[in-house]
């Protein structure tokens, strides 16, 4: 009895000693220390390349800002098999990636339906169970993340091969969940779906991961100054309560130049315009795919085959969105047009909502007005310039480095805003228009569009 008191004893003396170092090491993490904290994708299983998937690439993008990223994720993990790696329980086991003992100042937090088991559950009742699992572990995360003083950031849920219709739908509502949170959150499903919840073609390695070429498209979706913004104390973004909008009488009224590479996005704002013209164009370059087939050997033996997508500049392009014979319009980098069925909405005294929806990876453009989709495209785009202006009166306009689909249009057409990967939303209700001054962005992110010329604020 007396000797098993003295290993009693000692087993907590070791545990409080642990506890007390994690907690020393906290105290001193450094301000700008990203700890990707997932599973497979965000180990980066998948790319070819060897580069980490989206993980390392997002090392990239944020090093020349003074950030460092690392990698603490694990294949095949979800909420209940990571919960033990956020923090060891007496002596930590070194082949085991936790988060607390490396100290990150923000966390990101890199699960999916998927692992959870979503499409494994018969019954609507198991997958709704699963459904609540991954909530639930989710916000627990978060919670943990805080209370360690830890910002957390969630990637939203993405695709796999093996999901149906169904699965589907729960990836959708479990995104637009989190994007209700008080979280900031990057949307990848925004890149790589092929509309049907499973992975672009040409962009996945196997049926659960993403190739290097989808790994990339996944990384496009991080606004690059997510970081830097919430650094800086500025706030998730909430709906403006702002009067006012502004009125454009000029062809470049506003614009916005992305600083870095953008390959998925979308683009939404309110308008009133009663003559034919355009009040939108998206200049950039389009892309050529070109496919191949890679083999890959196997540690275990055997062999992989997986088809690889290549994008290509093919040159510029100009689309643009306005109104033609009294409907509004878009037209396309090729030429086509959409145009809004006239029975449904028409350009008219009343306020629109239009949304251009580009998804690159599959290679096609959705438009929709008022909620509506009024029609697609096939294009690949890569944008690097987005204006305003015509003749119009505009207000709350975003943009997003992330496609954005039926049901996250609707939420937004309903008054509910969808902030992940939202770079900029400006209310446009600036009471200083001057040419060449930033507009309010209350994204979280350090971009602003600019007001040009024939810019002026009117009073709601």
């Amino acid at each position: 009895m007396k000797t098993s008191r003295v290993t009693l004893t000692r087993g907590c003396v070791a545990a409080a000693i642990v506890a007390l170092t994690l907690t020393a090491l906290q105290a001193q993490k450094p301000a700008r220390r990203i700890a990707v904290f997932g599973s497979s994708v965000a180990f980066g299983t998948g790319d070819d390349l060897g580069k980490e998937g989206y993980t390392g690439r997002l090392r990239e993008l944020l090093a020349p800002r003074g950030w460092e990223v690392l990698n603490q994720s694990r294949g095949g993990d979800n909420t209940r098999t990571m919960a033990p790696r956020f923090a060891p329980v007496g002596e930590p086991d070194p082949r085991v990636r936790y988060l607390l003992p490396v100290h990150p100042a923000y966390a990101l937090l890199g699960l999916s339906l998927g692992n959870e088991g979503i499409q494994n559950g018969t019954t609507k009742a198991e997958k709704d169970a699963i459904f609540a699992q991954f909530e639930s572990g989710m916000r627990g995360f978060v919670a943990r993340s805080r209370e360690n003083h830890i910002v957390p950031v969630i990637t939203l849920c993405y695709t796999r091969n093996d999901f149906t219709a169904v699965e589907y739908e729960y990836t959708r509502r479990m995104n637009l969940a989190i994007n209700a949170w008080d979280v900031p959150s990057v949307n990848f499903l925004g890149a790589v779906d092929n509309g049907s919840g499973n992975w672009a073609k040409g962009f996945w390695h196997d049926s659960l991961h993403p190739n290097a070429a989808g790994h990339f498209e996944m990384t496009t979706t991080f606004v690059p100054t997510l970081f830097d913004a919430i650094d800086q104390g500025k706030p998730l973004p909430k709906t403006s309560t702002a009067t006012g909008f502004a009125h454009a009488s000029a062809p470049a009224a506003i614009t916005f130049t992305p600083d870095s590479t953008m390959h998925p996005f979308a683009l939404t704002f309110s308008v009133r315009a009663q003559t034919d013209g355009t009040v939108a164009t998206i200049d950039g370059s389009t892309l050529a795919a070109t496919s191949g087939t890679k083999r890959e050997e196997r540690a275990r033996g055997g062999a992989i085959e997986f088809e690889t997508t290549t994008l290509t500049a093919a040159g510029p392009f100009t689309a643009s969105i306005g109104v033609r014979s009294g409907t509004w319009t878009y037209t396309s980098a090729g030429g086509q047009t959409i145009a809004s069925p006239v029975k449904i909405v028409k350009a008219d005294a009343q306020w629109h909502q239009v949304t251009l929806s580009h998804y690159t990876a599959r290679g096609e453009t959705l438009f929709y007005v008022d909620g509506v989709l009024a029609g697609k495209t096939s294009e690949r785009l890569e944008p690097n310039r987005f204006v305003l202006g015509g003749s119009a009166d505009l207000k709350d306009l975003l943009i997003y480095r992330s496609a954005l689909n039926a049901d996250e249009v609707a939420a937004l057409q309903k008054g509910t805003l969808v902030q992940a990967s939202l770079e900029v939303y400006a209310p446009l209700a600036d009471a200083t228009l001057k040419p060449g001054t930033p507009l309010e962005n209350l994204a979280q992110s350090l971009s602003a569009a600019k007001a040009g010329t024939g810019l002026v604020h009117v009073n709601q």
